[in-house]
């Protein structure tokens, strides 16, 4: 579990430092500046107001925001694995999982064709069904 954690943190990490990552950093800029209340020009920016400027030049705060974040992740995936009650439960059910027949392709591939086909003929028969009722109902003159 900290090792998943890990790795999306790292991830994070490692996206922030990408082009793609500048351009999510300056679509929470644009964000926090679209909320944040109006500067007038010439005017110092405080407050929320100054943190597109402030993520900008120095991208420290988002990193320590990153790293703020992934400590109460392991700390809080910590704590709920660690209880009792829910400690239990997911080692029911990794003993239920084991117990799990899973189809092969093929049979995938057979029953969800069938899925597919029956509904779609469902969908006709109602489509069929409603035609029918619309029709009845515009000739008896309640529509």
């Amino acid at each position: 579990m900290l090792g998943i954690i890990a790795v999306i943190a790292w991830g994070a990490l490692r996206l922030i430092q990408t082009s793609s990552g500048k351009t999510i950093m300056s679509f929470f800029g644009w964000l926090t500046h679209f909320v944040a209340p109006a500067v007038a020009e010439g005017e110092e920016a405080v407050g929320l107001a100054a943190l597109p400027k402030l993520l900008a030049d120095h991208p420290a705060p988002l990193y320590m925001l990153v790293g703020i974040v992934v400590l109460f992740g392991i700390w809080l995936a910590f704590r709920i694995v660690n209880m009792p009650r829910i400690a239990e439960f997911l080692i029911a059910v990794e003993a239920e999982m084991v117990k799990v027949s899973w189809p092969s392709t093929k049979e995938l591939y057979v029953t969800t064709v069938v899925v597919i086909t029956v509904m779609f003929i469902f969908c006709v028969f109602l489509a069929i069904y409603d035609f029918f009722w619309l029709h009845l109902f515009r000739w008896i003159g309640v529509l």
